[in-house]
């Protein structure tokens, strides 16, 4: 019978180093050497994300809410911005939320299974 290995990378990446980092529900897991690109490519989606709303108001809090992600992702304890009684601001920071998962958190590139 011949052995699939299935969701493995090469045997070179296995010792690869990974940045992590858990923040309530935002997640980051990466190799080391992706973590720039993901930063740089967070910040562009998330810019135009909040160049696109079109209150000045929302515009600003999405700005103060990214900079409180990126906080997170340099690793530095910030407390999070209140939603409380803005419901336009809890779906802004979701957005910007799911931007900071889908840059940061790559489950695809997770290290080999040991057996």
């Amino acid at each position: 019978m011949i052995e699939y290995e299935l969701n493995r990378q090469p045997a070179s990446t296995a010792a690869e180093k990974r940045v992590t980092n858990r923040k309530g529900r935002l997640s980051i897991d990466l190799p080391v050497n992706s973590f720039q690109a993901a930063f740089l490519n967070f910040n562009k989606a998330a810019e135009a994300f909040a160049m696109s709303l079109s209150d000045p108001l929302h515009r600003k809090f999405a700005f103060q809410y990214l900079e409180y992600l990126q906080d997170i992702a340099r690793g530095s304890e910030r407390s999070k911005l209140s939603t409380s009684g803005r419901p336009n601001c809890r779906l802004i920071s979701a957005e910007l939320e799911r931007l900071f998962r889908c840059h940061f958190f790559r489950p695809d590139h997770l290290n080999p299974i040991q057996n």
